[in-house]
């Protein structure tokens, strides 16, 4: 699914998207090409129990939505490494994703941040090229 315009995305869980990033970090960089959608990381809490039920995830809020696109959700199955006892999992996530406006070429932003009912989190923030067909 994809909204347009979104405060909130999802009251779901925590946070493993490429690591968290704090407002003063440099965006994370994501390049996609025209009219084809980008995946700008996954939210997931893995239990510490080894368990495949997830646990509680902030909810996004954009921050700062796209110019010249549109960011959704979407759940997906996510692979969870082994650490100390837990062995290598699969688990259920949510993908946070980016979809250019059609035709569009050029930069584009989109600045995240999340929230539970008594924090906050650090924010995250992507800068995102997307590129016509042919160029590399």
């Amino acid at each position: 699914m994809i909204y347009r315009p979104i405060s909130v995305l999802l009251a779901v869980a925590i946070i493993a998207l490429s690591g968290t990033a704090s407002k003063a970090d440099a965006p994370k960089e994501v390049r996609t090409e025209k009219n084809k959608t980008v995946v700008l990381g996954n939210l997931l809490s893995a239990p510490n129990n080894c368990g495949t039920n997830p646990g509680p995830v902030p909810v996004p809020k954009l921050r700062e939505k796209p110019s010249h696109g549109a960011v959704g959700l979407q759940i997906v199955t996510a692979d969870v490494a082994a650490i100390n006892a837990c062995p290598a999992r699969k688990m259920p996530s949510i993908a946070l994703f980016y979809t250019p406006d059609k035709d569009f070429v050029g930069k584009d932003s989109v600045q995240v941040e999340f929230e539970t009912s008594d924090t906050k989190t650090p924010g995250l923030s992507f800068l995102i090229t997307v590129r016509a067909a042919d160029e590399k």
